[in-house]
């Protein structure tokens, strides 16, 4: 899945980094300063949830958007996913790219 994002998103000619783990992603976030952050509610190493409460933490990461991607049912993801302004839940499930891509936009913009 992670593969297959970092394809699609530089297809589309956004500047992608990537983290295998919930770990990684708060410190590649914190030395990248993205723009938005895409991740996985069950990742390896600190889910995505706890990677997003240490962004949200760190001033350089703390109103960065954030778009939830899972596998689990949404009303279960619903329970757990943090709620606030600039969050998003997707389900991996529904028309992956089309709603992901509509997310994107409407948190950056188009790509550059």
């Amino acid at each position: 899945m992670l593969q297959l994002l970092l394809e699609h998103y530089r297809g589309l000619g956004y500047r992608v980094h990537a983290a295998p783990d919930g770990l990684q992603l708060g410190i590649i976030a914190a030395n990248v300063k993205p723009d938005l952050i895409i991740a996985d509610i069950v990742m390896p190493a600190a889910g995505g949830v706890c990677a997003y409460a240490r962004l949200r933490s760190l001033s350089v990461t703390a109103s960065v958007p954030v778009i939830f991607l899972t596998g689990l049912p949404l009303d279960e993801a619903a329970k757990i996913v943090p709620k606030g302004e600039n969050v998003m839940l997707l389900s991996k499930m529904d028309s992956i790219f089309q709603k992901l891509d509509e997310a994107v936009r409407s948190m950056v913009g188009p790509a550059e």
